[in-house]
């Protein structure tokens, strides 16, 4: 029956719907199904495990093995997409070739080379408007190193290097193009995965007398978890930072897992450590008399090396392991390393041990990433030395008399007093700047522990294929505990009666986030990138500290044997808590990828300008670029040419609480009245700086260059100044001045030879940088960085140069240069007090790197350079006044020192003065400081490494990819240097005491070897 059947009505909708379906059927049966196999590698070779192989237009797909392989069923005429992270994804059409080889190219090869900028932003070099030079991991560990930052000496333009004095687990000053700030900071920041690092410095310096250096933030990382480090030189590169970045930013890329690839790597680096050099001393004259620290006595015959004997081999042995893997969803990458090592002298160690742990993971069909980091950190330090020519070991070494052997007090550097039932000091002559070394090494003794964590969490959000969202949280927090015990028998100055003992517990905390909204989109011939964000910069610093020298009982260092006389302090530590809050944006416009337009503005609200209109401070950055070989019809030998220039201003905040001082209690519970007056209408410090620079490369990229001129002026300065009396403070502080570097840097990088199985590699860094003092405050003449009781200071004038030094100077006739005399033979001092007498400063730095490589073998070699420059030797001028050094020897050969002299009475010519009488005005403590003003020009071999690299198909061992042995070595030799010490070597990582040495421990050279395998 009809009704039985559907209605016509719903025949005619089902037509078309039946119709497609057959058409479709017919179309499948017309296909023909197959398999398609192959590989997908990298144009290097390497597999890529995990790789995505999807059939276009469907949800169909496979994953690679670990091998690269895959195999897929899919239709003939489909196409297959092949992608992988990090790689430019490629599309095949299906056809009778059913085993494919696939190759995919780095995204880096096919955009350009990518360098991290600030927040973490990943750029193509080419459009940088400012100088930004990349440091790959591999060089922070050819020649490992405790403190990771030494590695970048002589390798970057621009940046200055100086090591602590203080051996291991010592503090770095870094400069980047001069310094800027005269009562601030002048060091970079540091900036890992995108977030800035807690880098304080642990010293006290009490003037040239005493130092001890407790180390650095940036020391604390392992160096073999560092993928690649961005240096930032100039304001513009950094303006996203703020006040922060105001000295440039040192931008660490750490390492991380990689989807498809999974490895093993163990590396493992043994280092001997050797001095260099020690003071060049006299053999000819002994003791002035028994009991007598000096030599200026008779003639002797036998000698004895008693320094030789005292210092010993250091040694550094450095492994860690990694362990990385990962799938196109989940990346993992932890670590472990150890640090071993001991200093050249008896006692001190360090021991560190780094654990770090990195996981990615993608989420909501790969548009949520979640990204958690945590880097745990213990170390220790025992005996760090003291150095200055107080409470140190090497003044009482180098100054000992000659001729007379050190061994009995070296074998017995204690001795039993039966008065008071205990061991003390066994030495001839105590004093606080001549006590026993082996006494002061074995008595004197110093720990050192921290730990710490580094912890981060970040979550990203594609919204669509041109725009994220980014959400960012870290935490450093580091504590310190520090303990020194000074045994009966050290010097009453340091340990009283019955000892002395110092203990620190000291907590600093900061707290990071930031929140940015990026965009990256396309507008037919323009490309517009967009970042807009905000940060949180959270710094607590806080703890106890309890110091006695009035024990109970004699050495035992507990703190229930502090007495609680007026040679005991308990305190805790002030509190000091800032916050720096910020709204930044950057905009970033190319067009037709030849001019690139960028432009940052930044706005900081600072805890420490409360209670001034001030807090709140805006500063801007704009930037443009020009590749010229997009632009113009250049010959076929330019690959690239690019031109850049930039101008930003960035401010830089005052110290914590400056503004509004208070009174406050004292570690003895007394009241400390303040007598600043408070700073209501405080400016920020800000650095303005102009830009400009070129790049080119030539011959297919095998000889290429960058040359920057730069230009910056650091106003509003933050000085103290005297206020008159009445008005019931004793000082305030003014803004002003004007400090201006400006400099040129060159880098140049050539590959002469490059063969299958030959190659040659070589590059030139090249730095000049100038600093001047244009202006300070109305009120101000002059400001003083350091005023030292050892006639030392270093002082700010117009005119002249951060870091001029000032020392009183013999007195010289203008025409002549001949020193004037007493009737007796003394020399006459020049009136005025202290002159300016040089600049550590050096005219320019120079470093040549070469990398030579011939089938298994490669050689580094780095020669670098520093030239100019003036600094001064404490060390040589009291060893002149002891009467120990080479110099006072040989003019006591010669019948008396020769000089080019006139007598002040009646200007006649002298030639020759009683030696011990001249050095007891010149040479000795508080003396004439600037006659020991040394040329601080010095050339060495800084980095060496002879490296041979075993492949996996020689070693015919599947698990093991590579394995690569290295012999390398360390400041290996001099070729020039005319100062009694290695002027890189500082005796404080602040402002003050740049180019000063008081008994510093000596430079070393090191030699080793180290072992990398991969699997």
């Amino acid at each position: 029956m009809l009704n039985d059947h559907l209605p016509l009505r719903y025949w005619a909708r089902l037509l078309p719907i039946l119709l497609m379906t057959l058409i479709f059927f017919l179309n499948v049966q017309g296909q023909q199904q197959l398999t398609v196999t192959g590989e997908v590698k990298s144009t290097g070779g390497e597999p890529l495990a995990g790789a995505s192989v999807s059939i276009k237009g469907t949800s169909s797909g496979v994953l690679t093995n670990a091998q690269g392989v895959f195999s897929i069923s899919c239709q003939s005429n489909s196409t297959l997409v092949f992608s992988f992270s990090g790689f430019e994804p490629q599309e095949r059409l299906v056809s009778s070739t059913n085993n494919w080889n696939i190759q995919l190219e780095n995204s880096e090869s096919v955009l350009g080379e990518v360098v991290v900028t600030a927040l973490g932003i990943q750029k193509q070099a080419k459009a940088l408007s400012y100088a930004a030079q990349k440091v790959a991991g591999t060089e922070l560990t050819k020649v490992p190193q405790t403190n990771l930052v030494n590695a970048l000496s002589g390798k970057v333009a621009g940046i200055t290097i100086n090591r602590s004095a203080a051996g291991l687990g010592g503090s770095v000053k870094v400069l980047l193009r001069g310094s800027k700030s005269a009562a601030g900071n002048n060091q970079p920041l540091y900036v890992v995965d995108g977030v800035p690092l807690l880098n304080f410095t642990r010293e006290t310096v009490n003037s040239t007398g005493t130092m001890i250096d407790q180390g650095d933030g940036i020391s604390n990382l392992n160096p073999d978890d560092i993928e690649s480090m961005s240096i930032l030189k100039g304001a513009s590169a950094a303006s996203l930072y703020g006040s922060q970045a105001a000295n440039g930013v040192i931008l660490i890329t750490t390492k991380k897992g990689k989807a498809g690839v999974s490895k093993i790597d163990v590396s493992s680096g043994l280092t001997v450590d050797a001095v260099a050099y020690t003071p060049k001393l006299q053999n000819h004259y002994g003791q002035t008399a028994p009991g007598s620290p000096e030599s200026w006595g008779a003639p002797i015959s036998t000698s004895y090396d008693n320094i030789s004997d005292f210092f010993q081999k250091g040694n550094t042995w450095i492994n860690s392991i990694s362990f990385s893997s990962g799938t196109e969803k989940t990346q993992t990458y932890l670590s472990y390393a150890n640090t071993s090592a001991n200093g050249i002298v008896q006692g001190n160690s360090m021991g560190r041990h780094n654990f770090n742990f990195r996981e990615s993971s993608w989420f909501l069909n790969n548009k949520l990433k979640l990204e958690g980091n945590v880097n745990l950190i213990t170390q220790t330090v025992d005996n760090n030395p003291i150095f200055g020519y107080q409470s140190g070991p090497l003044s009482g070494l180098y100054a000992f008399p000659r001729g007379i052997d050190m061994t009995q007090y070296k074998e017995n550097f204690e001795v039993f007093d039966p008065v008071r039932n205990l061991y003390v000091q066994n030495w001839p002559f105590i004093a606080v700047e001549n006590q026993n070394p082996y006494w002061v090494i074995n008595r004197n003794l110093y720990k050192n522990k921290r730990f710490r964590t580094i912890s981060n969490i970040i979550a990203r959000y594609d919204i669509n294929d041109w725009m994220n969202v980014q959400i960012r949280g870290n935490m450093d927090r580091t504590n310190d505990y520090n303990t020194a015990k000074y045994y009966v028998g050290t010097v009453a100055a340091y340990a009283g009666t019955n000892g002395r003992y110092n203990v620190s517990d000291i907590t600093t905390t900061q707290l990071y986030g930031d929140a940015l909204l990026n965009m990256n989109k396309k507008f037919n011939d323009i490309q517009l990138n967009v970042t807009l964000g905000s940060s949180i910069t959270d710094s607590r610093n806080s703890g106890e500290s309890l110091a006695s020298n009035d024990m109970y009982i004699p050495n035992v260092f507990t703190i229930p044997n502090m007495s609680k006389g007026q040679n005991t302090s308990f305190g805790e530590i002030s509190e000091q808590h800032q916050q720096l809050q910020a709204v930044f944006g950057n905009i970033n416009l190319s067009y037709k990828d030849w001019l690139y337009f960028d432009i940052t503005g930044r706005n900081d609200w600072s805890s420490n300008l409360s209670f001034t209109p001030n807090g709140s401070y805006f500063y801007p950055s704009g930037g443009l670029s020009v590749l010229l070989d997009q632009l113009l019809n250049l010959p076929q030998f330019v690959n690239m040419l690019k031109v850049r220039g930039s101008y930003a201003v960035v401010g830089n905040t005052v110290p914590v609480y400056v503004t509004n001082p208070l009174n406050y209690l004292t570690s003895t519970g007394d009241i400390s009245f303040n007598n600043t007056a408070p700073f209501t209408d405080l400016k920020p410090e800000k650095n303005r700086s102009l830009e400009l620079g070129a790049e080119f490369k030539l011959l297919q990229g095998r000889f290429g260059g960058d040359v920057t001129w730069y230009k910056s002026n650091s106003i509003n300065q933050f000085f103290p100044v005297i206020v008159p009396p009445g008005t019931g403070y004793s000082k305030r502080f003014i803004n002003g001045g004007d400090i201006q570097n400006s400099g040129i840097e060159v880098t140049l990088a050539f590959s002469p030879i490059v063969e299958k199985n030959f190659s040659w590699v070589t590059g030139i860094n090249f730095a000049r940088n100038k600093s001047l003092i244009k202006k300070l405050a109305p009120e101000v003449s002059q400001f003083v960085i350091t005023d030292d009781i050892n006639n030392y200071s270093s002082i700010l004038k117009v005119g002249g140069r951060y870091g001029d030094i000032y020392a009183p100077i013999l007195k010289r006739d203008e025409k002549t240069g001949q020193v004037y005399v007493n009737d007796d033979g003394t020399p006459v001092l020049q009136s005025g007090g202290r002159q300016l007498v040089g600049n550590a400063s050096p005219d320019f730095r120079l470093g040549w790197k070469n990398s030579i490589s011939y089938k298994w073998l490669s050689f580094d070699l780095l020669l670098d350079g520093s030239f100019g420059g003036k600094v001064m030797s404490i060390t040589e001028q009291m060893l002149d006044g002891y009467g120990v050094s080479e110099a006072t020897g040989k003019a006591r050969d010669e019948g008396g020192l020769t000089i080019n002299g006139i007598r002040q009475s009646d200007n006649t010519p002298v030639t020759k003065v009683d030696t011990e009488k001249w050095y007891k005005i010149v040479g000795g403590r508080q003396h004439v400081t600037g006659e020991y003003m040394y040329d601080a020009t010095t050339m060495r071999i800084r980095e060496a490494a002879l490296s041979v690299t075993i492949p996996q198909s020689v070693l015919k061992a599947p698990f093991i990819k590579n394995i690569r042995l290295s012999l390398i070595g360390r400041n290996l030799a001099y070729l020039y240097k005319k100062a009694p010490y290695d002027p890189e070597l500082t005796y404080s990582t602040g402002n003050g005491y740049s180019g000063v040495d008081v008994f510093s421990l000596p430079a070393t050279r090191s030699f080793g070897c180290s072992l990398n395998v991969s699997f």
